[in-house]
């Protein structure tokens, strides 16, 4: 999926974030009884299994391996059908031997409905790994694990040509209803897929690997579901890590005005010098509102997916991208720089930029968010979420967000889809905050952009003997991202399960104040998507300028040294050899080395940019660029310096050897294009 394309179905997934007056909507669910019953115990087989994964993901056999493990679809139903689940397991890498601890680690995923493949690509070499085996169990409905609804995104794609936000979030639920219909056609029971049966599947699981009980690390909705694992399996868990908190009765987890304004604090209150820390705040907010105020609706490829050849750029969109980044604590230092450039694109509309934002969402639409949307919406509304969301809507007053994000009307109908299609949200009792006597470490980012502090601080009130940590300055996850610390302090938790005695000083330090960079802002990458990306021919043109600019400098640069130690060695003079070029051969020189070295430094510019975060290269290139595009027009003046050298010298009438006059002035002209070329793709420093 093209950055465009992530982002605007991103801002699908978002759309219930704000309060929109809007008609009066009451919803009234009725959830009925529940009547205990002995819940359908299976034997939970377990079958050896080569990983999905394999050759998408680097690892050695043995290191990694996975299985599948049979559970019923609804313990709750005498008769419900079986299905598989696809478990993986890391093996522990360290090299010690005696350092082996046989009590393994369960990760719990997140989403809900997060694919397992990016948890092994991240997890393989995480420092908890280091001495206990760490096993991963996809969720059910996902992936490996029985899969349903996987053209999600595909069905119906007339749904997808909304132009508000109330018709984006109809569409969403529309597109979930399809989904849900096809599943039950197909004899799924969507009643099955829930958290409080998902912490079943864990339980299964540990009891058919032979486990009497096991460490739980759970992040995000693995934080929800650990929670639910020490309501359904207490004596399984040693010990319990829980990262990123959504607490198991959801209270305040849709509090996005308050989230969302201290996202946009944190970073505006911290960014306090430079010129890419002016006006922030007011930036970002009136990016939004102009996106609002006035739509962007971009002319895209007439296709199966874009049907009437339109797409409507929500003003989530302007919010979507510094909020991604702010989930890693490591792209925390470009997201000034990309609300700037965010603002810069929506304040002039400039038309390379919109046509090569055209370009990418005309590209096929096949990678996917990484999320199972199917099951996902199972869960939000079996287990509440949906409903949670629009009671917080309707209680909570908007104001900076009201209508930026969702409207009331949009999450009602969401909610009331839920309810049509036999949804609605289970027993609350089973939703009730947990307290426990497990030892219990939670751990929350300070600057955690979904899953804020206050919700770690809401349920460790509620766990006494539980001991939270703040991570300062941290993300989404920081025992996830922060390995090298993280993985050491929880080891040592799971070693002795005693919460005070731990010594967790490098997660209370907590991550050191971001430094914000400023980056030189080029319209290079939206030319190159305008192009037309999906055809490699149309790159042939400027790849064939770019490296006959090149290649002369390249040359020129190793063998003008080359020629001068050689006539130094013979003591030849350059009017001997008829080489005298009138100064030519220096700037000629000089050219060559501020072409290629600035050509360099650009590439590394944009290589730094693409490592802070995907979307910086949007924003522009990081130092030290902006050295190297002054480079480049230097370049091209000591290119022009150097013909204008050359014609003086061979209008003196002295000889000059025509391979000599030939071979400097292509040097010239290559610096000469290689200038031009700059102006072209806007890498210069103007």
């Amino acid at each position: 999926m093209g950055l465009w394309t992530g982002l605007v179905a991103a801002a699908t997934l978002m759309s219930g974030l704000a309060l929109q007056d809007a008609a009066d909507t009451e919803l009234a669910i009725e959830v009925p009884p529940v009547e205990p019953a002995p819940l359908r115990e299976v034997d939970s087989n377990l079958t050896s299994l080569v990983c999905p994964f394999r050759g998408a993901i680097d690892y050695e056999p043995g290191d990694v391996s996975c299985g599948l493990i049979t559970v019923p679809e609804n313990r709750e139903v005498p008769d419900s059908r079986l299905i598989q689940l696809h478990y993986v397991k890391i093996a522990a890498w360290g090299e010690d031997e005696t350092t082996y601890r046989e009590d393994p680690v369960i990760y719990l995923t997140g989403g809900p409905g997060v694919g397992v493949n990016s948890y092994v690509e991240r997890l393989k070499e995480h420092d908890v790994a280091e001495h206990r085996d760490l096993y991963i169990l996809e969720q059910r409905g996902i992936g490996a694990s029985s899969d349903f609804c996987e053209l999600y995104s595909s069905v119906s794609p007339e749904l997808g040509d909304a132009t508000s936000m109330e018709e984006m979030q109809v569409a969403g639920a529309e597109r979930m209803r399809l989904c849900f219909q096809e599943a039950t056609a197909q004899g799924i029971d969507l009643s099955g897929y829930n958290t409080v049966e998902n912490a079943r599947d864990v339980q299964a699981l540990r009891q058919a690997l032979g486990f009497e009980d096991w460490n739980v690390w759970g992040i995000s909705y693995g934080s929800h579901l650990g929670q639910m694992l020490l309501r359904v399996d207490p004596e399984g868990i040693r010990a319990i890590v829980l990262d990123a908190i959504v607490p198991n009765d959801l209270n305040g987890l849709f509090d996005y005005e308050r989230i969302f304004t201290r996202v946009v604090d944190n970073f505006a209150n911290t960014c306090d010098s430079g010129a890419v820390c002016e006006g922030l705040e007011d930036r970002l907010y009136a990016t939004m509102d102009s996106l609002q105020d006035d739509p962007l609706i971009l002319s895209v490829d007439e296709s199966e997916a874009y049907p009437d050849g339109q797409q409507w750029v929500p003003p989530a969109i302007a919010a979507y991208l510094p909020f991604s980044m702010a989930y890693e604590q490591s792209e925390h230092p470009a997201v000034p720089a990309v609300i700037q450039a965010l603002a810069n694109f929506v304040e002039t509309r400039d038309p390379d930029i919109i046509a090569g934002a055209e370009a990418i969402l005309s590209l096929p639409d096949d990678e996917g968010l990484g999320v199972f949307q199917g099951m996902s919406d199972a869960i939000r509304c079996n287990d509440g979420y949906v409903q949670e969301a629009l009671e917080a809507y309707t209680e909570t007053p908007f104001e900076r967000w009201d209508g930026l994000l969702g409207t009331q009307a949009g999450q009602a109908y969401t909610a009331q889809v839920c309810v049509d299609e036999g949804l609605a949200p289970r027993d609350r009792a089973d939703y009730a905050l947990v307290q426990t006597d497990v030892p219990t470490l939670i751990v929350n980012g300070a600057w955690d952009p979904v899953t804020p502090p206050w919700l770690a601080e809401y349920i460790h009130e509620a766990m006494p003997g539980s001991r939270y940590i703040e991570v300062a300055f941290a993300g989404h996850g920081p025992t996830r991202s922060m390995p090298e610390c993280a993985g050491p302090v929880m080891t040592e938790f799971f070693d002795n399960p005693e919460v005070n005695a731990l010594d967790a000083t490098c997660l209370e330090e907590g991550e050191p104040r971001p430094e914000f960079v400023t980056l030189h802002f080029t319209k290079a990458p939206f030319i190159a998507a305008g192009l037309a990306p999906g055809q490699p021919e149309s790159f042939v043109g400027p790849m064939v300028w770019l490296a006959g600019s090149l290649l002369p400098l390249l040359i020129g640069a190793i063998m003008i040294p080359f020629g001068f130690i050689g006539r130094v060695i013979d003591r030849t003079p350059v009017s001997v050899i008829g080489a005298d070029t009138g100064g030519a051969r220096l700037t000629g020189w000089f050219a060559a080395l501020s072409g290629i070295g600035g050509f360099a430094l650009v590439g590394y510019g944009a290589y730094a940019s693409s490592e802070l975060a995907q979307p910086a290269i949007l924003a522009g290139l990081a130092a030290p660029a902006g050295i190297g595009l002054w480079m480049l027009m230097l370049s091209g003046l000591f290119g022009i310096f150097s013909f204008g050298l050359l014609i003086k010298a061979f209008l003196s009438g002295d000889r000059i050897r025509i391979g000599t006059l030939l071979g400097f002035a292509i040097l010239a002209i290559a610096a000469f294009a290689l200038t031009s070329f700059a102006f072209v793709w806007d890498l210069t420093p103007l």
